[in-house]
């Protein structure tokens, strides 16, 4: 019954899996987090490149331009002061790292006009009022501002006194102490048991019953091979470094994620408040 169980707890990870292993990007090494001046930085494993996220962001207004019906348009950005304060490039430097210039946010749902600027064009037609705009890295998202000529002084006047950009973002990375999954280990060992097989890209692949049911009843013979005094959670993590198609009964790993170790996550989240 239980291994059924960790078999069937897999269909409940496929999204996250298909997700996870559409490229082949090596998972992030926690343990090797580096923190300092409102920047974080978490490089993959076997390598000094990675995602370096920001904590703290200022607003930042354009100059405005002339748009349709006589209105006018400014934006304000959302920009991380580590660039504004000039820290990022002794960063950069000082660590060796190179940038994966990743945008952190989940979902642009995460930015939205404040309150008072809503209120304070709610006035413009409906097409033109406050919106929000993706973002392009370092910028994390920005803010369109629709306004008549007259009401220029008044709009940058309430930007320059308040944030008009509310940011609520958590980014889900993981502890720096993760125990690490010896994923090269397990791989070895279903290759060898005729489970998986190399892919000549040097992943790894394999029937996707197969993969469920053998590296479950493994997580159980073997348990020291999945780390934690609960193999099941070992084994979790283990299955979402596979793109599972159940329907084409296919599991595949690629070489990025074949040859490294990958965090049982802790999960430490990285909350990114703006307004």
């Amino acid at each position: 019954m239980r291994l059924l169980q960790l078999s069937l707890a897999a269909v409940l990870c496929l999204s996250v899996t298909s997700a996870q292993a559409q490229t082949d990007t090596p998972p992030l090494d926690y343990a090797r987090t580096i923190r300092e001046s409102e920047m974080v930085f978490v490089p993959y494993m076997g390598m000094d490149r990675g995602p370096v996220f920001y904590t703290q962001y200022v607003q930042i207004p354009t100059d405005s331009v002339a748009t349709v019906a006589g209105m006018r348009r400014l934006f304000v950005n959302l920009h991380p002061t580590a660039h504004t304060q000039d820290l990022y490039n002794g960063f950069i430097t000082r660590h060796g790292i190179t940038d994966a210039r990743l945008l952190p946010l989940p979902s642009a749902g995460s930015c939205q006009p404040s309150a008072g600027i809503a209120d304070l064009l709610k006035g413009m037609p409906t097409n033109y009022r406050p919106a929000v705009v993706g973002g392009n890295y370092p910028l994390v998202c920005g803010l369109s501002v629709h306004f008549f000529p007259a009401d220029e002084a008044m709009v940058r006047a309430h930007i320059a006194a308040n944030p008009v950009i509310t940011l609520r973002a958590s980014v889900p990375l993981c502890a720096t102490n993760s125990p690490l999954l010896n994923v090269p280990a397990i791989n070895q060992r279903l290759v060898t048991d005729g489970v998986l097989q190399t892919t000549p890209n040097l992943g790894v692949g394999g029937n996707s019953w197969n993969v469920l049911f053998e590296s479950a009843k493994l997580a159980q013979l073997s348990p020291s091979l999945f780390v934690t005094s609960d193999p099941q959670v070992g084994w979790e993590t283990y299955i979402k470094s596979f793109t599972l198609n159940l329907t084409a009964q296919t599991a595949t790993m690629s070489p990025a994620a074949a040859s490294n170790s990958a965090a049982i996550c802790t999960p430490t989240p990285l909350v990114i408040n703006f307004g």
